[in-house]
């Protein structure tokens, strides 16, 4: 009786590990290659396909990136003093 429980589990953990292997696709090629960043490339100077534009939520800005790079291309305040946009200056022709 015992044997055969042994026998059982053996059986039953074999089954578990081969189903494991069995979850790959047929066609699955290595998911480390070259070829999927060689795809997204985008060389610098040249333009991306698409542009993603994304709300920054309670920062108050939205965000730019290049399609299929990922690149963040910029950042765009919205309700927001921007330092690039000369911020100070706007602040001090308004106490005036």
């Amino acid at each position: 009786m015992k044997k055969l429980k042994i026998i059982v589990l053996a059986l039953v953990a074999f089954t578990i590990s081969m189903s494991f292997n069995s979850c790959k696709p047929k066609n699955a090629g290595n998911t480390v290659s070259a070829d999927a960043a060689g795809k997204v490339y985008v060389a610098p100077g040249k333009y991306d396909e698409f542009y993603n534009f994304v709300s920054g939520g309670f920062s108050g800005q939205m965000s730019v990136y290049g399609l299929p790079s990922g690149r963040l291309l910029r950042v765009i305040p919205v309700f927001s003093v921007d330092p690039e946009k000369d911020g100070v200056t706007a602040k001090k022709q308004n106490q005036c």
